[in-house]
């Protein structure tokens, strides 16, 4: 049974995306990245939900069930995270609160705070608050850096061993080489399992299909996750190996438009004739996806999704109705629009 209380504080993924960690956390899909770093939900655009279940390494004792929800606004973005783990005199339950805001050009802060009940049949139970706070910050275009610090106030006791709050810290980094490819790595320190650290890259070969891989250490488990999306739904599944555990399950389902789609690190400047020949700025009412891919940082998945909402909703009578398209968040919005007329 000590096992289970060990196992309670580890960071175990609440969605297949982030076994990958703190890594996981800076290219965030859905609001279930509020614990490793509350500030992850001000990267998130619109408003979304998630549930998720997982049965972390085999043990039905660990077996989780999880939820997440929030909205971001123009500069502030508010969310809220549950999940219980628990069976046969086990039980593990967290409720949060989080908001994050931009505090100066390029970097989101956040904070979040939680209320936690760990019970373990023959050890006891203990019931405390914690604070938890984060930044992600991105210094260039494409190169994204992140910090948090779960726990960093907390009713429960330091050195007892039994508090359902361990104060974990934890570093990131990452970068967006080209739309739809992205890599990070991260490390962090936790009270009781000590360091880990952690590598995870995601591609998306096609329009709605993205894959995922993870690895983390020690010990070393890697993570493969693949997830499919049909606006405004999306479907995730993760499997997680572990060197002396059965493998992990997670399965995940979002609902809303709350994406984050970075952009690429490498970019073009400035609206002009490219070498195909497209003349801008373009009508994006009539143009057709090969067009819009000549836009430095639209790659197919965005191009085919302006087209489809242009289809579907009819044409746009303003650039600023592009924000309702999936991946088209503000600050691509006016990275674009001097390629772009009505």
């Amino acid at each position: 049974m000590l096992f289970f209380a060990v196992a309670a504080f580890e960071p175990l993924s609440e969605s297949p995306w982030l076994s990958g960690g703190a890594a996981a956390a800076l290219f965030p899909r859905t609001h279930l990245s509020i614990p490793l770093n509350p500030s992850s939900i001000g990267l998130l655009q619109g408003t979304g939900v998630a549930v998720a279940a997982s049965r972390p390494f085999g043990f039905q004792e660990l077996d989780r069930t999880a939820a997440a929800g929030g909205v971001t606004g123009e500069r502030y973005a508010l969310g809220g995270f549950l999940s219980y783990s628990g069976r046969e005199g086990y039980s593990e339950a967290t409720a949060t609160a989080a908001g994050a805001a931009n505090i100066f050009p390029g970097a989101v802060g956040g904070v979040s705070v939680s209320i936690h009940r760990l019970s373990i049949e023959g050890f006891g139970g203990s019931t405390d608050l914690s604070a938890d706070i984060g930044i992600t910050a991105r210094p260039i275009t494409g190169v994204f850096l992140g910090a948090s610090c779960r726990g960093l106030f907390s009713t429960s006791p330091a050195n007892d061993g039994m508090g359902a709050v361990p104060r974990t810290v934890s570093v990131s980094s990452g970068v967006c080489p080209a739309e739809g490819v992205l890599i990070a790595a991260g490390a962090a320190m936790h009270q009781y399992s000590g360091e880990e650290f952690t590598l995870t890259t995601s591609v998306e070969p096609f329009p709605g299909i993205t894959l995922s891989a993870s690895l983390n250490s020690p010990p070393s488990r890697v993570g493969f996750a693949a997830e499919i999306s049909v606006a405004p739904g999306a479907l995730q599944y993760g499997y997680t190996t572990h060197p002396d555990l059965p493998a992990g399950h997670t399965v995940c389902l979002g609902y809303g438009n709350a994406r984050f789609v970075p952009e690429p690190l490498f970019l073009q400047n400035g609206p002009d004739e490219t070498e195909n020949g497209v003349p801008f700025p373009v009508n994006v009412n009539q143009a057709t996806p090969a067009m819009l891919q000549e836009i430095p940082g639209i790659g197919p998945a965005k191009a085919s999704a302006i087209v489809n909402h242009i289809e579907t909703a009819g044409p746009l009578q303003s650039l600023d109705e592009l924000v309702e398209v999936p991946g088209i968040g503000p600050a691509t919005l006016e990275r674009i629009r001097p390629y772009l007329t009505i």
